[in-house]
């Protein structure tokens, strides 16, 4: 009985079981379930992979920006690559995310002047849920292309061109043609910019070679001076002179004139010179040598002439002035048959040595003393005799004024050769100075007031010297400062006014400290930057450093040879430009 119930309740309980199983759908839902479970999990992988990629693209794009523009504010260095190495390395870690890194890689400009820099590199990380759809890794790659865009800019280089950079001159012309390569682009004319239905030249260069005088004419085929029935008083002299000008072949395009005002008409020999607007008197507050374009008590400049203070010269033409051949002597000086090398050749700080007047009626184009007493000689120092150059020539090559065609800077450049005569690196930084501002007597920087509202504009000069500030026979200060480098120290001249409130009135009057405070007018209320090269000399670093901008590259390079020559020309350049993000 027991049995037989027991093997009914097992009976029923199959056949309800039974009922059960084709009523109840549970198991296909589950079936179903784990099906969608599959394919949400894997969704949700695929998301999660795919946020890490982004995040991984994110991160490697913001490290190869930063090494971008790292690299380009140094293109023209060989320290480039290293440089944006290192920046793409702190940016993007070793390790984040498990990564594998591919780069950075750096495209090579397709010249040496190229204005872009391109910077790739992907990388690469294993997957969390991809694998489920055999997906085991996932790739991003970035790129980045840096493009130097230049911004309204005026730089005038300034090259020392004495006797002591022969032999060099060649690197110095390569190196300042391949600065202003880089600065044109490889191109041939300067970019434009037009606002207002007005186009405007964004990039313009002059040059300004020097020795211790600088040629102010040579640059102009076509200048040419002209009379004029306007006098001046000259204030080294204290006469009325009569003003001559220096007109330049394209005088008056565009409205503006580009002359230079002389003090008196230069012989027809004339090579281009001029004295230094300057007089020996520490009280004297007219000095306009250390100031920009014309002054009231300053109208213009002095032409040094071809051979003044000449007298009698034999069928050689050589100076036969008291001869030691006849036994004549000046204040116990004999003469020898020195050749006329040069203008301004009997000089020296000695004034008080009187020449009987009768003389001075016979030959009135005698040397002037420098404190402007028609009845005084300088007395020549004895040891200028036969076969010394004394004096430095006028350098044959002048000032190119501010223009836009590569092609007319660069032949400028290229015809830098036979480096000549003494270093006056104060007359080389004035005149890069008259060059580079507005105003007369060149006239070709566009004013404050004509760009400041449309663009900004940017003014440079770029100053290389191999010397230190020396005093030569008829340099562009008369040699008022002793002859030789002590020149730059003289403390026998007092000391120069106060101007501003940078500089202070007790400074040696000496050509150093009108350097820098030329320098620092020109960096003061002019707002330019000076970049200078010391080339192959170490005894006025100080100095130049105090030139310069800054004290340190981009803004002072003491280049030992010319490999660092033209590092510093390149470094020079990249910092004149300034750079953008282009992708």
């Amino acid at each position: 009985m027991r049995l037989r119930s027991f093997l009914s309740k097992q009976r029923d309980l199959s056949l309800r079981a039974k009922r059960y199983f084709w009523r109840d759908t549970g198991g296909s839902v589950a079936l179903y379930v784990a099906a969608t479970m599959l394919v949400m999990v894997a969704s949700v992988g695929i998301g999660v992979d795919t946020a890490r990629a982004f995040l991984l693209k994110s991160k490697l794009s913001q490290a190869l920006d930063a090494a971008a523009l790292a690299g380009g504010k140094v293109m023209m260095s060989s320290n480039r690559d290293s440089d944006i190495e290192m920046f793409f390395n702190a940016n993007f870690p070793v390790g984040y995310m498990d990564a594998t890194v591919d780069g950075p890689h750096i495209e090579e400009p397709t010249n040496s002047t190229s204005n872009t820099l391109t910077v790739s590199a992907s990388a690469t990380t294993k997957t969390i849920f991809g694998n489920l759809l055999g997906i085991d890794t996932v790739t991003v790659a970035a790129s980045t292309e840096v493009t130097r865009a230049l911004k309204a800019l005026d730089v005038v280089l300034s090259i020392d061109m004495s006797g002591s950079m022969a032999g060099y001159d060649d690197d110095v012309r390569d190196a300042a043609d391949n600065l202003v390569d880089i600065l044109f682009d490889n191109k041939d004319d300067s970019p434009e910019i037009t606002i207002d239905n007005d186009t405007y030249k964004l990039l313009h260069i002059g040059l300004v070679p020097w020795n211790a005088k600088v040629n102010i004419k040579g640059g102009d085929a076509g200048a040419k001076v002209e009379s004029t029935t306007d006098t001046a008083t000259n204030p080294a002299t204290g006469k009325d002179t009569a003003i001559s000008v220096l007109r330049y072949s394209d005088d008056g395009v565009g409205g503006k004139q580009h002359r230079v005002k002389l003090l008196g008409a230069p012989d027809a020999n004339w090579k281009g010179c001029v004295y230094a607007r300057y007089i020996d008197d520490a009280d004297d507050n007219t000095n306009a040598d250390l100031t920009l374009g014309y002054t009231g008590t300053w109208p213009g400049w002095q032409p040094i002439t071809t051979i003044e203070g000449d007298v009698i010269r034999d069928s050689r033409g050589r100076r036969t002035y008291w001869n030691s051949t006849t036994g004549g002597s000046m204040n116990g000086v004999k003469w020898t048959d020195d050749e006329q090398v040069c203008d301004q050749a009997y000089w020296n700080d000695s004034i008080g040595n009187s020449i009987p007047k009768d003389l001075l009626n016979r030959y009135p184009n005698s040397y002037p003393a420098t404190n402007g007493t028609p009845t005084k000689w300088i007395k020549a120092k004895p040891d200028f005799g036969k076969n010394q150059s004394p004096c430095t020539p006028c350098y044959s090559k002048g000032i190119t004024r501010l223009q836009t065609s590569r092609t007319t800077i660069r032949t400028a450049i290229d015809g830098l050769r036979n480096p000549t005569g003494g270093t006056n690196i104060t007359q080389g930084l004035f005149w890069a100075y008259q060059v580079l501002m507005p105003g007369l007597p060149f006239n070709d920087a566009l004013t404050d007031e004509e760009v400041s509202t449309k663009f900004p504009r940017n003014r440079a000069i770029v100053l290389l010297t191999d010397g230190q500030n020396e005093g030569a026979n008829g340099d562009a200060y008369k040699g008022v400062f002793g002859s030789g480098p002590p020149a730059g120290t003289n403390t026998s001249h007092g000391t120069l006014p106060a101007a501003g409130t940078y500089w202070s009135a007790n400074q040696w009057n000496n050509l150093n400290n009108r350097l820098l405070k030329l320098a620092a007018q020109i960096k003061g209320p002019s707002a330019a930057r000076i970049y200078v090269i010391q080339f192959r000399n170490t005894a006025n670093t100080t100095l130049l450093q105090n030139v310069a901008s800054g004290k340190d590259a981009p803004y002072f390079f003491n280049a030992a040879d010319t490999d660092e020559l033209k590092s510093a020309f390149k470094q020079i350049a990249a910092d004149l430009s300034t750079l953008r993000l282009t992708q």
